[in-house]
């Protein structure tokens, strides 16, 4: 029952955002050198999502670094709010779309991993984009032109947290053999980078 509110709770806020064309920070560095990479159903459909995020993440990068004094004006805020919306559409859509592969097992641990490793440099990538406009936002915009469309990136980003988490703990997904060291491995990085991100709410003048 709780797993089917989910997937409602997934599939009516997808329905209630408009689907906007995606355009194309410098992605983080991380060592993932000590993950065993091997792609699957969660995996490919988590690097589907992490490259068009990428995509309008650059994008928004192109038009804050060649506005005039590289600063974030009313009409440019506009635009960017657009562009935050696509994340948040692709995020949602990520969400109903692990949700279902998660529903059909057949998960794998290394599947799983290769999953949160993409997932923690999705939340990076959009903490960074947060940051990349507090630097950039021109004295005469308020904070508050973001604040919707952040609230709901918060929203879409915890609940693809959620699922992981709850896969990685063997509460959904069918994955019981699967270590205790690695199970507090993955989510203690999930809950990091929500944590990172949040702060880059916080940063930017947006509460969560």
């Amino acid at each position: 029952m709780q797993l089917f509110n989910t997937f409602f709770s997934l599939a009516a806020f997808a329905a209630c955002l408009t689907p906007v064309l995606s355009a194309p920070v410098a992605e983080p560095n991380l060592d993932t050198t000590s993950l065993v990479v091997k792609r699957g159903a969660l995996s490919d459909t988590a690097q589907n999502c992490y490259n068009d995020v990428k995509k309008t993440c650059d994008g928004i990068i192109i038009k804050i670094d060649t506005a005039v004094d590289a600063k974030i004006d009313v009409d440019l805020a506009t635009k960017i709010v657009a562009d935050l919306e696509v994340i948040v559409t692709l995020i949602v859509q990520l969400g109903v779309d692990l949700e279902a592969k998660i529903n059909a097992s057949g998960l794998t641990v290394a599947d799983v991993k290769a999953c949160v490793d993409i997932v923690i440099r999705l939340v990076g990538l959009c903490a960074s984009i947060l940051l990349k406009i507090k630097a950039h936002l021109s004295a005469s915009v308020s904070v508050s032109v973001f604040a919707a469309v952040v609230l709901k990136l918060y929203a879409c980003i915890k609940i693809v947290i959620d699922l992981c988490i709850n896969v990685c703990l063997g509460k959904i997904g069918g994955l019981s053999v699967i270590d205790l060291t690695l199970v507090a491995d993955l989510v203690v990085k999930l809950t990091a980078c929500l944590t990172v991100f949040v702060n880059a709410c916080l940063a930017l003048g947006v509460s969560i």
